[in-house]
């Protein structure tokens, strides 16, 4: 069998066999609850058979709709039919009847669902918006529902306003008895009672039975039971309405609300009690007058009570959390009134300071704490929020301890203002920063005594530095004096090569040639033979000292300067070694520099015997350039295996030749170009440079 759990809402016609099923079950409940309980009311009718005091399915049926929802109205027609049966009213009629009721209820519910209705009645607007509108929409049932009898023939004309009141005080008090107690006791407790509320309950109950039974019953204390007609007896029940709701809430209030209804219809209908002065129309409004005015009053003061401790919950929250704030680890806060005294500081101030709460209390801030000679900026910033100049200031400040020195605060203050933007309070929050001022302080120091460091040793090597270039001037200076003196001695040795030897070589050969002539004279043939040898041999020593004599001092760079002594230099090469080597230098160059013009003529016989040693039998170009004040030498030779390992720089030839460069202030580049190995010196007078 299907579970027959109600779901939180229902549709007016569910889908589906099992959601059917169950929706015809609950409809069908939820019709004999209605007419259980219409029964019962129209058993206390007192003016006509379908009119009672209390039409208690009414506040069933606004309770269903509120709780599930509408989808079970098919059970107010079947409550209906249930209750109208056997009264004589016609199917008609109790049709009318449904329809009333139906669009009382329909109206009520949509009327609380556009007000926001809480069901918890914990809010005095949900309160009255029940009582309101459950009161204005049972005028719908009590027009449509008389006048269905009237029609019927069940409600004389004469009779149909005096129906139509008990119809509408009947409907309504349904509405506003029934329905806050089954919307509240249907709900489940928030809190489980103690066992002194269980007794306080006990004793409101046993004395509200006492005091219904003395105003309302007389069968148990008929002595003491007032004159029935006595209307001002039943404002004893008003305290215990007042109890009810302050001390136990809503479920308190709507429970005692109920059992007094109950009682005052009981006595009412039995023409017992203060309701009753001989007209059942009066005593009818009587009843439905004290039944509204005990219901709202003790409804009213409940929800009242509910929102005042909601707001007291919410002020201890408030309160709890602002203490949390205030004194949450670190943080320095004192609070301030609008002249700037004290009015509260937080535990981390009293841990830092020493200084409690109430021994400050009613002292101005900058008085109390502050260092005599920051009075000035501190009470600055404060006028500044009081003038309104600003809402939020910050600082810097020592702050005085109880005992120890002061520490060094970072203050940020902020203006709490009315509505007319007065400052009424301002929140005065620190952190201790003592330990980044010391930090900073420590910091400058340090970087005083760097800098200091620095400049010292700065100094020291500028010092070493000027020794430096004193002492590589003095080395510069050196050995452009020993390549001077070398220079010299190679021309020398040349000069006496040429001059001595060469000489003697020379007068050897021709005396050697004479010596020929005379045994060729002689008719000595083997004699002349070897004299002609012995001349050629000699003459052979004389070019080789000839030479010898270029190679030390090339004589060229006297007469014709550095282009000629490399042209000299190209064709001994090629004559000497038979190797290509030309010289290209399309203009005449001039080197001024004596000096710089011997430095790159030795660059240049260095690179041309590199490029003989590692480039055999490869053409080798010299040419010489000059743009721009520069002179450009660059001597090269095809790329072969073993000239590409000069790349690396580590033969000495290269070093040499760049050596030569630096002391002249030349560039020097060496390294493979566009398939060939080049070196290449770059040199600019001193006038150009």
């Amino acid at each position: 069998m299907a579970s027959l759990r109600l779901p939180a809402t229902l549709s007016a016609w569910p889908t589906g066999g099992q959601a059917r099923w169950r929706w015809a079950c609950w409809c069908l409940l939820f019709g004999l609850l209605y007419g259980a309980a219409a029964r019962l009311g129209l058993a206390t009718s007192s003016i006509a058979p379908n009119v009672t005091l209390v039409w208690a399915p009414t506040g069933l049926s606004l309770f269903v709709f509120l709780r599930w929802g509408p989808g079970l109205w098919p059970g107010i027609v079947l409550g209906d039919l249930i209750a109208n049966a056997g009264t004589g009213a016609s199917l008609l009629a109790v049709a009318g009847i449904s329809l009333g009721n139906l669009a009382q209820t329909f109206a009520c519910w949509c009327g609380l669902r556009r007000t926001a209705f809480a069901q918890a009645l914990e809010r005095v607007r949900d309160v009255v918006s029940l009582i309101l509108l459950g009161t204005a929409c049972a005028g719908l049932s009590a027009v449509i529902g008389p006048t269905a009898l009237w029609l019927d023939g069940r409600v004389p004309t004469d009779a149909w306003a005096a129906v139509a009141l008990q119809w509408w005080m009947g409907d309504a008090a349904g509405v506003v008895v029934l329905t806050p107690f089954l919307l509240i006791w249907c709900r489940s407790a928030s809190a489980t009672w103690t066992r002194a509320q269980v007794a306080e309950a006990g004793a409101l109950l046993v004395l509200l039975g006492l005091l219904c039974e003395l105003v309302f019953g007389g069968a148990l204390l008929h002595g003491l039971t007032p004159a029935p007609g006595y209307y001002p007896a039943s404002l004893a029940l008003f305290p215990l309405a007042v109890w009810a709701a302050l001390r136990f809430g809503q479920r308190g209030a709507t429970l005692l609300t109920l059992l007094v209804t109950l009682a005052a219809v009981w006595g009412t209908v039995r023409g017992a009690g203060p309701f009753v002065d001989g007209g059942l129309t009066s005593s009818l409004v009587r009843w439905w007058v004290f039944a509204n005015v005990i219901t709202v009053t003790s409804l009213l003061l409940a929800a009242s009570q509910s929102e005042r401790d909601r707001a007291r919950a919410q002020a201890i929250r408030d309160r709890d959390f602002g203490s949390a704030i205030l004194d949450a680890e670190g943080a320095l806060v004192v609070v301030l009134d609008g002249q700037g005294r004290i009015e509260r500081v937080n535990r981390s101030f009293e841990r830092a300071t020493g200084f409690s709460s109430a021994t400050l209390v009613g002292q101005r801030f900058e008085e109390a704490l502050i260092p005599a000679e920051h009075h000035a900026k501190v009470s600055g910033h404060a006028e500044l929020l009081r003038l309104r100049l600003a809402d939020s200031e910050k600082l810097e400040s020592p702050l005085r301890r109880h005992r120890g020195p002061p520490i060094t605060v970072s203050w940020t203050a902020t203006a709490l203002r009315d509505e007319h933007g007065s400052m009424t309070h301002a929140i005065v929050s620190g952190i201790d920063v003592s330990a980044r001022v010391e930090a900073a302080d420590a910091l400058r120091q340090a970087r005083r005594h760097l800098e200091q460091r620095v400049a010292e040793r700065t100094q020291a090597l500028a010092e070493a530095n000027a020794a430096l270039q004193v002492q590589m001037a003095e080395r510069q200076r050196l050995e452009h004096e020993l390549i001077a003196v070398s220079e010299r001695e190679q021309q020398r040795f040349g000069q006496a090569l040429h001059d001595g030897l060469g000489q003697h070589l020379t007068a050897t050969a021709i005396q050697a040639e004479l010596l020929a002539r005379d045994l060729e004279a002689a008719g000595a043939r083997d004699a002349q033979a070897s004299a002609e040898r012995v001349e050629a041999m000699l003459s052979s020593a004389v070019a080789q000292t000839r030479l010898l004599a270029r190679g030390l001092y090339p004589v060229e760079m006297e007469e014709g300067g550095l282009m000629m002594a490399l042209q000299q230099l190209a064709e001994n090469t090629e004559r000497q070694l038979r190797r290509t080597c030309t010289l290209d230098c399309p203009r005449p160059v001039d080197a001024p520099d004596h000096i710089a013009a011997v430095h790159l003529y030795r660059v240049a016989q260095e690179a041309v015997n590199n490029a003989v040693k590692h480039a055999p039998g490869a053409a080798i170009g010299i040419a010489l350039g000059q743009q721009a004040g520069a002179l450009t030498l660059r001597v090269s030779n095809p790329l072969s295996a073993t000239t590409a390992g000069q790349s690396e720089g580590r033969g000495i030839g290269l070093r040499i030749m760049r050596h030569r460069a630096q002391l002249i202030g030349a560039t020097f580049h060496a390294g493979a170009s566009d398939g060939a190995w080049q070196v290449e010196v770059t040199w600019r007078s001193l006038h150009e440079r």
